[in-house]
């Protein structure tokens, strides 16, 4: 019987919303429930289940194959949705679907039964079975139906496939989680473990594998080895295991280390080997898998026969490997066998059974019960068997009672009774500083007999003992299992109560847990009792509140009594004399926090007056209607209208509505209104079409009028088509129309299919043709990449992976082959996936243009539908806010609307720059939103030279607030745990925090768990993408990147798994401390979010692993979107959100927005960049002359739709908006002429990246990886070069004309003409910062500002000096007192937290960093409200000069960053003139492109512009030399063709002419049937019988020699023998062949020229050779159609012409009069240039061209009346000294 999917799946869906309603009803399952749960079967082979199906427009990236499965996976997911309680819950279940796909497939019932009656036939007894991979609980049921008093344990990870188990076997124990996580206590305890295990490259996170030995370690690995020593491990000695598995357990080699263990540890019971058919009926799937019985023998010392054959493998002739266990065939269950592939295209050998799943369970049968009989070993099993009945525990077995009843015992030797002491082990000495105040009367004890010590003895507890010297023994106490209620709060080392008996935990398992009793005085069990009781009482009333965010006024009653009844017997709970006892308790020091220090006194904790995990104070009156609107929205997420009318004085509803009018709408769809800020915002076109269609039904509807108005107002403008740039690849384009592209492309049927849930292209077709095979494909060494396989590439983006051999020597100089890139074929991949993905465009501006239409309305209604709303926070009051204290009349209107928009959005990116007042907005915005109930804890994230501030900020405006900021010294290791505890137990206004401070919380281990588990799906995901890939399609460094990252998350993960586990410690994280909204300050320095990406070449992306400080804040973020299922949840403040590249913005979406991004269908980046990036291939030639390929995302696309996106969630300000008084910006880019050094060095600069040859410059030879790195070293001594000469070596001199001398001289003219108001200026280099006691640029300059300039060293100062906070404040209140006048910094140390503005002019670049962000921060030091001498003295501005030394790199980065900075701003402010953005091609990870870089260095312009057109000519060249190559492979298969049509045509001829021969002398019977008379030579008889035997004598015995042989004749026809030699299993043997030649010469033969052994048949091998002429004919004819439709493609490809041909003649032309110009440029180079001067840089953003990037070049072309770019005269040595002090050497000025 065939597998049915869709029944499967029918029945699969019926069990699951079945078992929801038993488990909503909370019931047992009926007998017929029963039946319906019973035809669950999984997911296994259903891949159907992976596609999206949660609408109908999800059906466009279905299969055609899988279609009639859509309506049935769309009920699953309905199913699913209906019955769970959250989105998480909802996805928890899908995953748990998808990871089963692959695995869950479960074994038939017969044959489960067969093994479960061969050990019932054997007479083995069973107390106690495990099942580790349940699935339906074949097995499990199977044992219990025939060992009826077995104890029967499961574990099954699917939670849906665990949640059924547990109703069908209701008597079982079932455990719904992964074999990883069983107890310890089940090790060496079960006597069968038995089960059809996993299979697969799939690692177990085990962290007590971890902890052991290499092999098991190495066992995680894959997932069927772990089960394998896992199982062992759980297993008594001499139990029994039972697994399934795959072959690969046998058959690997590499799985020898795992075999050589198990024969170690275990005896070799039986290993049979089951059919490849045994799960088709069940699973749809041919696998090959086999029975594998072992016995646990610990001490074992010699292997048999068997068991030797069970470690070692053979390799047949074919190359398939094999077990030697299976070298006999009677090993193996099945009817027939034969060599073919496995699924993975593997050679393997195939049997099968053809008796079905009866016949394969009775063959099975008979082996497992032979082999039980002869090789399980009963003794060893039964003599362990009646140990095994207790129940599983660690704790140690009491042994038998002492029966010397009358012996007298003094107590102290009645061990194992513990007291506290003991129990922990303390000394001596401990126990006395814990002891009771001793009496003044200290009498000699020494006579009295040991006895158990008291914490709590009195007087005359003390004169009892006293008297007694022995007494009655006790009986001793032992561990024994907790009875109690087992809480989350009970870990290992919690005290316990259960009944009278007080003790201590010493076992924590998932349902159980052991503990010691403790021997106790009255004393002290009654204080241990009070303080559990306390303890539970408050972990009882945190958990409720915290999950069901409602207050409980009778468990907070209980917590009082309970602190109150301990604190009048005992004291406080933190009192000396309680702190000692209490602290063994584990989770003692959460509840010491419930008591907090105020004012030198102890007071109780905010839990006991009020819910702390969430706010539970609503607003009971309201002054405007505008508060009653912001707390209905808080209070009910809607407009509640009765609701703000309660809290109003005297307003009707009429009134309010009117009040808001303009701020509120009525959404019809909700029948209810919605705030402006909410219904004019998103998604509006879809919101107008919906509320118009419900205006068609209800037209008198005069609110929805005014509301449809007022969105068909704020639908943004319509992208038209031709506006439009599109990405071959972009996951919202429907399949339909890449599928009709690609079938136009290709002229044949082309099939794309998109699988969103791993990102990926699926690409087929049912018939191949040339223009697939050839016109675009590429031939590698080894194997031919189609036209499909680069349609995939084309949509994806990527470049196949091609490589070639070549000879290279080793170390020890000899030859070796190495693979390599094959840089030309991947050149001409390349073009031809350019063709493809250029040729879609071309393809759709072919289209009609309703087709057109129709999809820039698609695009305008997915992308260009986004409305920003309008935070207008102007009517807001501020209740509490002191702004008297702050200095000031009011807030700014910018920092009121972003007030506004955290209290309506609740999070969103304040984007204001420096000045704007962000540490208000935090401070208010946080109060605002506790005390209007948005918030309940709010915590602020600042830097560390920040915090201090923000902290004083809030305490002033807010004087009454409860803050908690804790110092340095209070976040000591020792004390944290306090504070975390103090988070949680109290209610904040706000928890002001470092960045540093707050990556010590402890993050929810769940939360990071199931962030890397999501991670590491997408790692595995696109592994598998690329393993499937033909070939070697996948790129290596991929492959091994990706390996290393989900290796990485593996043991991350591994780790959270134990720590989760084995919870012991009571340090609170995250989740538990109740915060609810995160401000994070500079949040900037938490870009470095991991991601995943294929797009490994692509320079400029970052480090997708990204950091562990940006992972924390994604953890808390997350568990905050968790709580409140939606996005934000955070607020980020920065004036640098994007600091470099646009890239950051996936990053910043990632954390805020991850379900808009979902529903955008972007759930990686690749999809994200396949929408909005263009990404660029530079082909330049490397040092060997290879062509070396670049790529980089360059260009970004569709960007005002981006930024629509970013702007929606972001309030932007730039210092002009806010308003800030703060000084204007007026840069100078100051030119400086090479020194000779510097001249000279350049051309060797220029020499090596050409040549790579690194001597050139004074260094050793480049090693193989700096080869790959030559352009960054290049750029890296250019950026030296430029600063100083002797940062490259320090045998080069010092120079009057360097970049030293000169910024000493400006910083010197800037000192003394603001000498009398005691300027300040700052200096910033990345470059050589300063390092004491040792030459370096900073030092240089001090040196001659003191020795040339003659200002006072100490007026001179680096801010690497202040190694602590206290001197770097000191330092910076030198600067603004004027103590101190010239600062040197690095952007890191000097670019944030310094505010030293007040007396600056002047700022000096001495080099440009890499970032627009850090010129930006650098500048901020001094362009900042409060510089109060720029502003009365210097016209309030401030210099910022740019040393550029000339033919270096430094004007060309500047231009650069300014260009970067300019796209950014009028992205953030949605101001672009551009679709497009250009963002250059420097980056600090690859330096700049080599053609760029020479021109740059040669000083000419006109060089930089012949170097990029070289560069396009030398690509062009090369993808028109690859052209010609393929087209010459054509050429060949043209030529070929003709001859081989011609050749069939004539081969046709000749066989016709011997049919129609035949035809006319073949001779017929009575019957009509053909008469065969065959007349061999030396026989004169034509009976078959008498022929058939000569032939096979012939056969046996003919020796021809290699020639062919006449043997007779039949109807003329001559009849040949031919003897052939073959090779067989590494032997010659001899082989005839027969044939019957025709009259033009063609031999036939029939059964390959074999005769057969019966010779009636034999006779018949000549006429049945003649009688296959027909279909001969038939073929060649095929072959010649087949071929001739070929020939026009082919003549096609031989007739073209290189299409970029034009293009190339006209880049040549144009490099010839380009040559011209520089030739006469350089003949006037020496004439005289003139100095200017330029005033600053101006943004102009109205300049951008629309529709395209600009270049630096373009944008200072059009700037020219702004930007002037002079350089400093020549001046010669001799005219320097006659310069007058007046004429003071100057440079260039702006």
């Amino acid at each position: 019987m065939s597998y049915n999917k869709k029944a499967h799946l029918r029945a699969n869906i019926d069990a699951i919303k079945l078992i929801f309603d038993i488990d909503r009803e909370k019931r047992l399952s009926t007998e017929s429930e029963r039946n319906t749960l019973l035809k669950y079967s999984g997911f296994g082979g259903l891949k159907a289940v992976l596609n999206p199906a949660n609408s109908l427009a999800d059906i466009g990236n279905w299969a055609k194959s899988e279609l009639d499965l859509f309506p049935l996976v769309a009920e699953l997911h309905e199913a699913l949705r209906v019955n769970t309680n959250s989105e998480q819950e909802y996805k928890q279940y899908i995953n748990s679907i998808k990871n089963s796909v692959l695995s869950a497939f479960y074994t038939p019932t017969p044959i489960v039964q067969t093994i479960a009656d061969a050990f019932l036939d054997s007479n083995i007894a069973v107390n106690k079975i495990l099942d580790p991979s349940a699935g339906m609980g074949e097995f499990s049921s199977a044992y219990s139906s025939r060992y009826l008093n077995t104890q029967i344990t499961n574990y099954e990870k699917d939670l849906l496939t665990g949640k059924i188990l547990s109703h069908i076997n209701p008597n079982d124990k079932v455990i719904i989680d992964g074999f990883e996580t069983i107890d310890r206590r089940y090790n060496n305890h079960f006597d069968i473990v038995t089960s059809n295990i996993p299979f697969g490259e799939v690692r177990v996170f085990d962290a007590e594998f971890m902890k052991t030995d290499k092999l098991h370690r190495d066992a995680t690995r894959y997932i069927h080895n772990y089960f394998f020593v896992k199982g062992i491990d759980t297993l008594r000695e001499g139990g029994v295991l039972a697994f399934i598995t795959s072959q690969g357990v046998l058959d690997s080699p590499t799985n020898q280390p795992i075999r050589k263990w198990l024969m170690d540890n275990t005896n070799l019971v039986s290993a049979i080997r089951l059919p490849n058919n045994l799960f088709v009926e069940n699973a749809g799937t041919e696998v090959g898998s086999d029975l594998i019985v072992l016995q646990k023998n610990s001490q074992k010392n010699s292997l048999t026969k068997q068991e030797r054959d069970f470690l070692a493998t053979d390799t047949l002739s074919s190359g398939i490997i094999i077990n030697s266990s299976f070298q006999r065939m009677n090993r193996i269950v099945h009817t027939k066998g034969y060599p073919d592939t496995d699924p993975y295209g593997k050679p393997a050998q195939i049997f099968i059974h053809d008796g079905g799943t009866d016949g394969i369970a009775n063959d099975l049968k008979a082996m497992l019960v032979q082999d039980l009989s002869i090789n399980l070993n009963r003794e060893l099993y039964n003599k362990h068997l009646l140990q095994n009945t207790s129940s599983p525990s660690s704790g140690s077995t009491p042994p038998p009672k002492s029966e010397e009843k009358n012996e007298t015992i003094e107590l102290n030797v009645s061990q194992p009774t513990m007291s506290l002491y003991d129990l922990f082990g303390f000394t001596e000495e401990e126990r006395s500083q814990i002891k009771p105040q001793r009496r003044k009367s200290n009498k000699a004890t020494t006579t009295k007999p040991p006895a158990q010590l008291s914490l709590f003895s009195t007087e005359n507890q003390n004169k009892t003992e006293s008297k007694k010297t022995v007494e009655s023994p006790k009986e001793p106490i032992f561990p024994k299992e907790f009875e109690g209620e087992l809480t989350e709060h009970i870990k290992l080392g919690s005290l316990v109560k259960e009944g009278q008996q007080i003790g201590v935990i010493t076992e924590r398992y998932r349902d159980s847990a052991i503990y010691k009793p403790l021997d106790l005085h009255f004393g002290e069990k009654n204080k241990i009792s009070a303080y559990i009781n306390l303890r539970d009482s408050y972990h009882k009333l945190y958990n409720d509140e915290a999950t069901n965010l409602i207050e409980n006024p009778f468990f907070r009653n209980e917590l009082n009594l309970a602190y109150d009844t301990f604190q009048k017997r005992y004291g406080n709970l933190n009192d000396k004399s309680n702190i000692g006892i209490l602290k063994m308790d584990a989770g003692s020091t959460e509840i010491l926090s419930l008591e907090r220090s105020v004012e030198g006194k102890l007071q109780k904790a905010d839990i006991f007056q009020k819910p702390v995990a969430f706010n539970p104070n609503e607003i009971k009156h309201a002054e405007t209607s505008h508060e009653a609107l912001v707390a209905s929205l808080n209070k009910y997420g809607e407009i509640n209208l009765g609701y703000m009318i309660t809290l109003l004085d005297n307003k009707a509803q009429e009134e309010v509505i009117k009040d808001l009018e303009g701020q509120i709408y009525f959404n019809p769809l909700i029948q209810n209104y919605e705030i402006r800020d909410k219904f004019i915002a998103g998604n509006v076109i879809e919101k107008a079409a919906q509320v118009e269609d419900y205006l068609n039904k209800h037209p008198a509807d005069i609110r929805s009028q005014v509301s449809l108005k007022a969105l068909q107002d704020s639908i943004p403008q319509p992208i038209r088509y031709e506006e439009l740039d599109f990405n071959f690849g972009e996951r919202w384009i429907p399949m339909p129309i890449y599928r009709d592209y690609a079938s136009q492309l290709f002229e044949s049927n082309i099939k794309i299919d998109y699988y969103a849930s791993r990102d990926d292209f699926h690409v087929t077709t049912d018939r191949e043709n040339l223009i697939i095979r050839e016109k675009f494909a590429v031939q590698s060494e080894s194997q031919l990449f189609t036209g499909i396989h680069l349609m995939k590439n084309a949509l994806l983006n990527t470049t196949p992976n091609i490589t070639k051999t070549v000879q290279v020597l080793d170390e020890n100089g000899e030859q070796k082959k190495v693979k390599v890139a094959d840089s030309e074929a991947i050149q001409l991949a390349n073009s031809k996936i350019d063709e493809i993905r250029n040729g879609f465009t071309d393809w759709l501006n072919d289209q009609s243009t309703d087709f057109k239409n129709d999809l820039a309305d698609l695009y305008n209604k997915k992308f260009n539908c986004y409305v920003r709303p309008e935070y207008d926070g102007s009517h807001q009051t501020f209740p509490d806010l002191n702004l008297k204290g702050l200095g000031i009349p009011d807030l700014y209107p910018s920092q009121k609307d972003c007030i506004w928009m955290q209290k309506l959005m609740g999070g969103g990116i304040a984007d204001h720059e420096v000045g704007g007042g962000k540490t208000l907005i935090m401070c208010v915005s946080a109060y605002e939103m506790k005390r209007l109930g948005i918030a309940n804890k709010p915590m602020i994230l600042g830097l560390k030279a920040n915090v201090h501030e923000i902290a004083q900020t809030f305490k002033t405006a807010y004087p009454n607030a409860k803050i908690l900021y804790p110092g340095k010294e209070d976040f000591t290791p020792s004390k944290r745990v306090r504070i975390f505890n103090e988070i949680k137990n109290n209610s904040w206004d706000a928890i002001i925090l470092t960045h540093d401070q707050f990556g010590k919380i402890p993050q929810s281990p769940e939360m990071q768990q199931k962030i890397f588990r999501a991670e590491l799906d997408s790692v595995e995901e696109n592994l598998r993408v690329l393993e499937s890939m033909t070939g070697k399609a996948a790129s290596k460094r991929m492959l091994r990147g990706l390996e290393v990252r989900k290796q990485n998350l593996e043991v991350k993960l591994s780790v959270l798994s134990d720590q989760i586990k084995n919870r012991t410690d009571d340090v609170v994280d995250f989740k538990r401390m109740g915060i609810d909204h995160l401000f994070v300050d500079e949040s900037h320095q938490f870009k470095n979010l991991t991601f995943t990406t294929r797009h490994d070449r692509v320079a400029g992306l970052g480090n997708p692993e990204g950091s562990q400080r940006a992972l924390n804040i994604l953890f808390a973020i997350r568990t905050i979107q968790e709580r409140t299922d939606k996005d934000l949840g955070a607020t980020f403040l920065s004036g640098t959100t994007i600091s470099n590249s646009l890239t950051e913005l996936y990053l910043l979406f990632k954390y805020l927005r991850p379900k808009e991004l979902e529903k955008q269908g972007v759930n990686s980046f690749d999809a994200w960049a396949a929408i909005y990036a263009k990404k660029t291939t530079d082909y330049e030639f490397s040092v060997t002359n290879q062509i070396v390929q670049k790529e980089r995302f360059r260009y970004f696309i569709k960007v005002p739709e981006l930024a629509n996106f970013y702007s929606e969630i972001t309030d932007f300000r730039t210092a002009k908006d806010i308003g800030i008084d703060r000084p204007e910006k007026k840069e100078i880019l100051y030119n400086i002429p090479p020194t000779p050094q510097q001249e000279i060095f350049i051309n060797k600069l220029m020499q090596f990246a050409q040549t790579g040859d690194a001597t050139l410059l004074g260094r050793a030879p480049l090693s193989d990886s700096e080869e790959k790195a030559k352009m960054l070293i290049a750029t890296d001594y250019a950026r030296k070069m430029s600063l100083d000469m002797r940062m490259i070596s320090p045998h080069y001199d010092d120079h009057i004309d360097n970049k030293a001398s000169h910024c000493a001289a400006k910083i010197a003219e800037y000192y003394n003409k603001y000498g009398a108001n005691k300027g300040t200026q700052f200096v910033f280099s990345d470059l050589g910062t300063y390092k004491p006691n040792e030459w370096n640029p900073y030092s240089e300059v001090k040196r001659k500002l003191v020795e040339d300039h003659n200002i006072p060293a100490h007026e001179v100062r680096f801010i690497q000096e202040a190694k602590t906070d206290k001197a770097r404040k000191a330092m910076i209140d030198g600067m603004n007192d004027g103590r101190i006048r010239i600062l040197f910094g690095s952007t890191s140390m000097l670019g944030t937290g310094v505010n030293a503005q007040q007396r600056a002019v002047a700022i000096h670049h001495l080099d440009t960093p890499w970032r627009p962000s850090d010129l930006q921060q650098r500048d901020g030091r001094a362009i900042r409200k409060g510089n109060e001498i720029a502003k009365l003295y210097a016209d309030n501005k401030v210099d910022v000069l740019i040393y550029a030394v000339e033919k270096s790199l430094d004007s060309y980065k500047f231009n650069l960053l300014q260009n970067k900075q300019t796209f950014i701003n009028q992205l953030k402010n949605n101001s672009l003139g551009s679709r497009t953005i250009d963002e250059g091609s420097m980056d600090e990870s690859a330096g700049m492109n080599f053609s760029e870089y020479v021109a740059i260095l040669s000083g000419n312009t006109d060089l930089l512009e012949k170097a990029k057109l070289e560069k396009k000519i030398n690509a062009l060249e090369s993808e028109k030399k690859a052209f010609v190559k393929s087209k010459s492979s054509a050429t060949f298969k043209y030529e070929d063709s003709i001859k081989t049509i011609e050749g069939n045509t004539q081969l046709i001829s000749r066989m016709q002419k011997d049919w129609d021969s035949f035809n006319t002398r073949v001779k017929l019977d009575t019957d009509g049937n053909k008469l065969n008379p065959v007349q061999l030579d030396g026989i004169n008889s034509s009976d078959p019988k008498i022929v058939g035997e000569k032939l096979n004598q012939l056969s046996d015995n003919a020796r021809t020699n290699g020639e062919y042989f006449k043997i007779g004749e039949l109807y003329g026809f001559k009849l040949l023998v031919k003897t052939e030699e073959s090779l067989k299993e590494g032997s010659i043997f001899k082989d005839n062949r027969f044939f019957i030649e025709g009259e033009g010469g063609i031999k036939y033969n029939y059964n390959n020229g074999h005769i057969a052994t019966d010779p009636k048949l034999a006779s018949m091998n000549f006429i049945n050779a003649l009688e296959r002429i027909p279909k001969l004919i038939d073929k060649y004819q095929y072959d010649n159609e087949r071929l001739s439709k070929d020939l026009p493609i082919l003549k096609e490809v031989l007739d073209s012409v290189f299409k970029k041909e034009p293009e190339l003649k006209d880049l040549k032309e144009q490099l010839i009069v380009l040559d011209r110009q520089i030739l006469q440029t350089l003949r006037t180079k020496d004439g005289p240039k003139e100095v200017v001067q330029i005033e600053k840089f101006v943004d102009n953003s109205n300049s951008v061209r629309s529709g395209e990037p600009m270049s630096i070049k373009e944008i200072i072309d059009a700037n020219k009346d702004r930007i002037l770019v002079g350089r400093v005269d020549s001046v010669s040595q001799v005219e320097k000294k006659e310069l007058s002090k007046d004429d003071t050497y100057r440079g260039m000025r702006i």
